[in-house]
């Protein structure tokens, strides 16, 4: 499933060079009140990490499949929610303890899962992220929206991981 053929790194570092612009969009374009597809946003999050999971090592591949489908899974419910929300025209539930739930597990295996790619403080970055989505997901589920709110903010964490993510595919490219 995420073994690495000819193009895939090409495909990969455009995906890349798309993911972080795009991460930095979200947040704003939320609290700016422009309504952002978070569900779709997702599904691209998941292609482009399918890519960089195919420079992971097998051992790293395998521990990440499961969460990485859990992740895929996610998006697509949120991606389907949100259809739902801008079809129906009601209001997109971003305290969903559902989508933070595999988000927290995405994350949380990603530290042990990309090693051999990433930095070891991109590893702690996204370790801290998973662990802020724990906080996140608990306040959903006992309906503390201000918890939640200041939970997320470790999300931004994720940043230096996506850095990290995005820099070992170039370099990749490079060599290739």
């Amino acid at each position: 499933m995420f073994d690495l053929k000819d193009g895939d790194l090409k495909i990969a570092k455009v995906l890349w060079n798309i993911a972080i612009p795009l991460f930095l969009a979200a947040p704003v374009a939320f609290f700016a009140g422009i309504e952002f597809p978070f569900g779709f946003f997702n599904l691209f999050m998941s292609v482009a990490t399918y890519y960089a999971l195919k420079l992971c090592t097998d051992a790293e591949k395998s521990l990440m499949t499961p969460f990485y489908l859990f992740f895929l899974a996610s998006g697509v419910l949120d991606a389907f929610a949100q259809g739902n929300t801008i079809a129906y025209g009601t209001e997109y539930d971003i305290y969903s303890p559902g989508s933070h739930i595999m988000f927290m597990l995405f994350l949380l295996s990603s530290y042990w899962g990309f090693k051999s790619i990433i930095p070891n403080w991109a590893r702690i970055a996204v370790l801290i992220a998973g662990i802020s989505q724990i906080v996140a997901s608990y306040a959903s589920l006992i309906d503390d929206p201000a918890l939640h709110d200041i939970a997320d903010t470790g999300a931004f964490l994720m940043l230096f991981f996506l850095f990290a993510v995005r820099s070992a595919v170039v370099d990749a490219a490079k060599s290739s």
